[in-house]
Parts: C-alpha cells; structure tokens; sequence
C-alpha cells in the first residue's frame, strides 16, 4: 500500500475511465507501480527541502495521490494494451505528470501543509566587489566611463 494512494484506487481509476476490469494484472503488480512513482515524487520532495516525506497533510496527499493514481492508471494501461493505441487520456496523464515533475523540481509548484526547509532559514549573501581593471574595462579612453 502506497502512501498517496493504493491498487484498489488505481483499479477503480480504470474502472471509471471505461478500461473494465483488469484480468492479467493483480493489485500487488499496480502497487508496484505505485512504489516507482512515488519513489520518484518523494526524492523530488526532499530534494526541495521537504521535512516530512512522504508528505502527511491530507491536502498534500489528495494532490500527489490524484497526481500519482492517474499516472499509475496510465502504466497499468500501457502494460496491459499495446502503447501506440493508447487512449488520449493515457497520453495526456504522461504529459500531466511530466509537467508535474519539472513543477516540483523548479519550485513552481508547492504542497499545500508545509513548506520547504530552506524558505524558513534567512538569507544572507556576500558579494564582493569587482577589482577595477582599466586595461580590459575602459570605454574608448574616457576616465570616467564607470562613473
């Protein structure tokens, strides 16, 4: 069983998206799935900072278990059909979930209960000032060209 979510949620996925029962495919392969998937969102999350990963706010886990149930929907589809008559909506949740990564990876997209580690520490920088260097720097011979 998943942390976002579990087979029997994945199964009725399919069963709502018109797939019918799935024969050839137990709950334990889709929890296999599952186990990838959020494998992968979870080493995003604590790569961005994340505390609690797997996260545990019910906000953030409808998120990532919607995100995560319609991906695994996708695989469980593809393994069991053929992947070049795949469905639109099989296409469209490999694009959804790509797009979703790259948000999680950029810092586009958030979770909703907590933030990351790092927006909580101050930050302070030291930038030194460039030694002037006339010989590379000055404009057409002017002296006062940085002025």
């Amino acid at each position: 069983m998943g942390a976002y979510t579990t087979g029997a949620d994945v199964f009725g996925l399919l069963l709502d998206l018109g797939v019918g029962p799935v024969a050839r495919m137990t709950e334990a392969d889709a929890e296999q799935i599952i186990a990838g998937l959020e494998g992968e969102v979870n080493g995003i999350l604590k790569a961005q900072g994340y505390a609690a990963v797997p996260a545990t706010g019910s906000a953030d886990k409808a998120l990532l278990g919607q995100q995560v149930r319609m991906k695994a929907a996708a695989r469980v589809y593809v393994t069991l059909h053929q992947p070049q008559r795949s469905p639109d909506w099989v296409r469209t949740a490999d694009i959804d979930w790509s797009e979703f990564l790259n948000r999680l990876r950029q810092g586009q997209q958030r979770l909703v209960d907590q933030d990351p580690a790092g927006e909580d520490l101050p930050f302070f920088a030291v930038v030194r000032h460039p030694t002037r260097d006339d010989y590379f720097t000055a404009r057409h011979g002017t002296t006062d060209w940085d002025e």
